[in-house]
């Protein structure tokens, strides 16, 4: 027993030193060739590094395909639209969602059976497996739930630069541009607060470049974001466009629905917050304030009743 632990830690420090060189190499290789391009070719750098790059972005594009490890194309495409409403648009994103997965599947149990070896060397063979079968499991769930938390996080993100969005877009087609030219124009400046929101925009430039419709486009657009704000968005334009409606009208009735809808949601929020208050008060405040308040009253009583 004593021989097949040692090796079994051995093993599991051998493969936790080699995902560690390997994600060492990757952001060395990341970090050099941004310094190497100007600061106006990130997108770009991020390109090569997920595409071409050296290193572990080759090895990983490579190896870690779809096919690989069994992935069908439906299931492919909903792994594409989880990533990219988490927010990572890079060629190999699913790849290195494949490389994320077996890197955690190997290095936390490998963790948990090292630091078991190494701190608790009187754990039984039962609680060993035990621990080995938790961390398995927290290594298999572990990216899904990581991705789930940074998608809720995007999509509240987006649903706060949404309606700066339509009121940017409202200005620059009364002023005469198309839907198209807007959506250009102010895309630069919607990256400075959301750089997921801007990338998006710019996927649906590229699509409506490629000759797909602009109503097309931006139900992907919708589909991207994930919001019911944007849905609704593409609803009503894709009936004014169709319809031959005024669309500057139809935008800015729309945005003023969507500012009515945010200042009801931060009401809503302070609301609630009286209601969230409550227990940090009577678990942290009411009970030292009691405290203080009948300390004294309680050392006289002891006093009183003290020999």
């Amino acid at each position: 027993m004593d021989g097949l632990l040692v090796a079994f830690v051995s093993a599991a420090f051998m493969a936790v030193a080699g995902i560690a060189f390997a994600v060492g190499q990757l952001v060395t290789s990341r970090n050099r060739l941004q310094r190497r391009l100007p600061a106006a070719g990130a997108r770009i750098s991020e390109a090569l590094t997920g595409a071409s790059g050296d290193g572990i972005g080759a090895l990983v594009a490579q190896r870690f395909t779809e096919d690989r490890f069994g992935i069908g194309q439906g299931f492919r495409q909903e792994l594409r639209l989880k990533l990219v409403r988490s927010g990572y648009f890079g060629p190999n994103a699913v790849q290195f969602y494949v490389f994320a997965r077996v890197c955690a599947v190997i290095a936390v149990p490998s963790i948990v059976l090292l630091t078991c070896a190494l701190l608790l060397p009187n754990l039984s063979t039962l609680e060993f497996v035990l621990a080995a079968a938790a961390s398995a499991g927290v290594g298999v769930l572990g990216p899904d739930a990581y991705l789930s938390h940074r998608q809720s996080k995007q999509m509240g993100e987006y649903r706060l630069n949404f309606p700066d969005l339509l009121d940017l877009l409202t200005v620059c087609v009364t002023a005469g541009l198309t839907v198209e030219a807007s959506f250009e124009r102010i895309r630069d400046r919607l990256s400075k607060r959301s750089r997921a929101l801007g990338r998006n925009i710019e996927l649906m430039g590229a699509e409506m470049r490629a000759g797909r419709s602009s109503v097309d486009a931006l139900a992907s657009f919708a589909d991207r974001l994930g919001l019911d704000e944007a849905g609704s968005f593409v609803a009503v334009l894709r009936h004014s466009v169709e319809l031959g409606g005024d669309v500057a009208a139809t935008l800015r009735e729309f945005s003023e629905d969507m500012r009515s809808k945010r200042m009801l949601l931060a009401e809503k929020k302070a609301n609630e917050l009286p209601v969230k208050m409550v227990i940090p008060l009577a678990l942290g405040i009411f009970p030292v304030i009691l405290m203080i308040v009948l300390l004294p009253v309680i050392l006289n009583l002891l006093r009183l009743m003290g020999p």
